[in-house]
């Protein structure tokens, strides 16, 4: 069953000159007419070789219609046809094609094969790499050898012969893995200011987020195993390898396995922004973090923590109104004058009347009335700012800070919100975040307030902001 690579017909195989072996591409040839046509072309016998063999490749991109067409063919096939179905994505095959075929399922590389064969590979090319370059090499292509050569013919084309360590991180815009194992040291130590810091330096470094979070996802796996006892850390270096028994010791498997999940669930969503590993960093540290100062006796519940129902705070207080600039920051806006209070006799409660808040503006005083939505654009990044430091840990105000939030409407105590991509729509409806959200809202507004979240596509966005400069819109293109 082997081919000898010397006889005239595996030489004109190998050449591709071979008439009798024919090759079809189905992700352009995906018709039932193509099929058809198929169907009356293996009814001729081969010309030179004992059979005549049809490689379809890509097999799952043919039409419901094409593939019964084929599978009629294959039901009954010519005794000297052969086909050889080629896909990557089995399960959207007809299960009735699949039971008429041999299956044989191909598994990505090791890497030890693959440094082996990239070896090999050099060597008949007078190439100089370093097994360090190597290990990454087979590393990034992660099984697959034909990506793992296109990034060798890179490396040679960019440095010429000579290939090391630096030159392959430099190529894929990674540091020297350093990153990634800082970053997993700060979430072990719930420590988020620095978590952040790192990733915000490593996408102002120029270094690419995509990688950066799958050396992050690699370094999760083989401490789960090393955690587990299942295994030593891969094939990483003794130092490494001691590195990460030690940081597994001081981490959880719960927590192991939550950074698995998020980290490897926004693989996709990364591109040019940071703020998806940002999240993921987020939502594993925002129940971490230390609790806030406690409150001043007999101030009740600290507002965010809910809707604002009324301006009476528990205990029968009068709760005072939230501003954009808040009361506690000093200096950014005068204190309003105190009025002269009535004094009761002692010993004797103090029985205040409820007053219904006005909430105040950075400009000073303007009530917020008449158009409530433009002054709740205009104070947006005020109202953020302003936000107490716990809640600035949380997702909910991360995703109103740096994920293109916009008001769009204000209805009755309701604000509707605008999101560019649906995934910060969706951690927003979460009734948690939610509520947050509401809070810091309905304490600006004086009033309990709800909200609302809808998802419009960023050209949308684009749309709106040019309509504030006074364009109109004069016709949709149907896509």
């Amino acid at each position: 069953g082997e081919p000898c690579n010397e006889c005239s017909m595996c030489v004109a195989i190998t050449e591709g000159r071979a008439m009798d072996v024919i090759e079809i591409d189905a992700a352009s040839n995906r018709g039932i007419d193509q099929m058809r046509d198929l169907r009356e072309r293996v009814t001729y016998a081969p010309a030179e070789a004992n059979y005549k063999v049809y490689i379809v490749d890509e097999v799952h991109m043919l039409t419901a219609e094409a593939s019964n067409a084929l599978l009629k063919t294959l039901e009954e096939p010519p005794p000297k046809v052969i086909f050889v179905l080629a896909t990557t994505e089995t399960h959207k095959v007809l299960p009735t094609i699949i039971s008429r075929c041999q299956r044989f399922d191909f598994h990505r590389l090791s890497r030890k094969d693959m440094e082996q064969k990239l070896l090999r590979i050099a060597g008949a090319e007078g190439i100089s790499v370093s097994p360090e370059a190597l290990q990454l090499i087979s590393r990034s292509a992660r099984g697959g050898l034909r990506d793992a050569e296109n990034l060798l013919e890179q490396l040679c084309t960019y440095y010429g012969s000579g290939i090391g360590l630096e030159q392959v991180q430099s190529l894929l815009g990674l540091g020297n893995g350093e990153q990634a194992r800082q970053l997993i040291g700060f979430l072990v130590k719930k420590d988020l200011p620095s978590s952040l810091k790192l990733i915000d330096k490593a996408l102002y470094d120029g270094l690419d987020l995509r990688q950066m979070n799958a050396d992050v996802v690699d370094y999760l796996h083989d401490l789960l195993l090393v955690k587990s006892a299942a295994g030593t850390g891969g094939d990483r270096g003794r130092e490494e390898s001691a590195e990460m028994e030690k940081l597994a010791r001081g981490a959880d498997l719960g927590f192991i396995i939550k950074a698995l999940r998020l980290f490897g669930g926004i693989q996709r969503e990364l591109g040019d922004s940071s703020l998806p590993m940002e999240m993921a960093v987020v939502d594993m540290l925002a129940g971490e973090a230390e609790p806030a100062a406690a409150e001043p006796a007999g101030s009740g519940q600290s507002p965010y923590k809910g809707p604002v129902d009324s301006p009476v705070s528990a205990g029968g207080k009068s709760a005072a109104p939230l501003t954009n600039a808040a009361a506690s920051t000093s200096g950014s806006v005068p204190p309003a004058p105190k009025k002269a209070e009535s004094k009761a006799p002692v010993g004797k409660p103090v029985v205040r009347t409820p007053v219904e808040p006005v909430p105040v503006l950075s400009n000073g005083a303007v009530p917020l009335t008449g158009n409530r939505l433009e002054q709740l654009r205009n104070s947006w990044r005020h109202i953020i700012d302003q936000a107490p430091d716990d809640l600035k840990r949380t997702p909910a105000v991360a995703i109103l800070r740096s994920a293109g939030v916009v008001p769009i409407a204000v209805d009755e105590g309701t604000v509707t919100l605008s999101f560019k991509y649906n995934i910060h729509k969706e951690k927003i409806d979460n009734p948690e975040n939610k509520r947050i959200v509401a809070g810091l809202l309905g304490q600006f507004m004086g009033q309990a307030c709800k909200i609302k979240c809808v998802y419009e596509p960023a050209e949308n966005h684009l749309v709106r902001e040019a309509q504030k400069l006074g364009a109109q819109v004069i016709g949709i293109e149907e896509k």
